[in-house]
């Protein structure tokens, strides 16, 4: 197996192996990582750090990973460090709203790094992955082997059911590139589901079912083919302004009829038939 600071160095990243730390982000408490990253706010997430633990100091880069369900970790950027200073006041006020109550509840001095990505890595985000030799720590000096590098064409983490938000572009492209998308075919493919596609442009939104074999993968990528499944009041809409959300995961062994009574009563819910795109 290749390690992962002797294929970062091959691939161009001049910084000696005893001058790169790894860091494993993981959800917060009060937000997703994905979120984050949708939002802008993991660079501020990750900059702002705990004093007394010093978890950047004594290296050049950083080289940071999203920690996956599965236990491995998946690559997401390169970050020189350029240097550190105590957070201040102007750093507190514009910290994002999640962050907020934390930063006043927190106790000891925090830090901020400046960091700077590395160009010329960004093709590797979401397609490479390592697995983590210290459970327990989030930040290692230690190096790691690469588990895989997944093809091109990869768009986005599997974020967890419940932060599943795609747009038309995102959900073809994960389905079109299944081989770089794994993690979203394992986690889809075995689950029943009842899901939700809002209309962007009039707020109008459509409940909707998956089961049996393939379970939600299978019918989603039926709409990354022609945009409205075959939904009768899908069709005429520009399906390009769509937006594909899960409502509640099933079991997989669950019958049609019970998914069924099942989605039914999330249309009552969410008043998909008298004010929403269900027939």
């Amino acid at each position: 197996m290749l390690s992962l600071k002797t294929f970062l160095t091959a691939s161009g990243l001049d910084v000696p192996h005893d001058q790169i730390k790894l860091v494993r982000h993981v959800d917060h408490s009060a937000k997703s990582l994905a979120s984050m990253i949708e939002a802008g706010e993991f660079d501020f997430y990750q900059s702002e750090q705990l004093a007394s633990k010093r978890p950047f100091h004594g290296c050049k880069v950083i080289v940071s990973f999203l920690a996956s369900p599965d236990g491995g970790c998946t690559f997401h950027g390169i970050y020189r460090v350029l240097g550190s200073r105590p957070l201040t006041r102007a750093d507190r006020a514009i910290a994002p709203d999640f962050l907020q109550a934390a930063l006043s509840e927190r106790k000891g001095e925090r830090v901020w790094y400046d960091l700077e990505e590395v160009e010329g890595f960004e093709d590797l985000r979401g397609r490479l992955r390592v697995a983590w030799q210290a459970p327990l720590a989030w930040v290692q000096s230690k190096d790691t082997e690469i588990r895989e590098i997944l093809p091109p064409g990869r768009t986005k983490n599997f974020p967890g059911y419940q932060d599943v938000v795609l747009s038309w572009k995102e959900l073809q492209a994960i389905c079109h590139h299944s081989a770089s998308h794994r993690d979203w075919v394992t986690a889809l493919k075995f689950t029943a589901a009842i899901y939700r596609i809002t209309d962007l442009s009039t707020g109008k939104i459509y409940i909707g079912s998956a089961y049996g074999k393939s379970g939600l993968w299978n019918r989603w990528c039926d709409y990354a083919k022609s945009g409205n499944g075959g939904n009768a009041k899908l069709i005429p809409l520009d399906h390009t302004k769509f937006q594909w959300s899960i409502v509640r995961t099933l079991s997989g062994v669950m019958s049609a009829a019970e998914v069924i009574r099942i989605e039914h009563t999330e249309m009552l819910k969410h008043g998909s038939r008298a004010e929403g795109l269900n027939s």
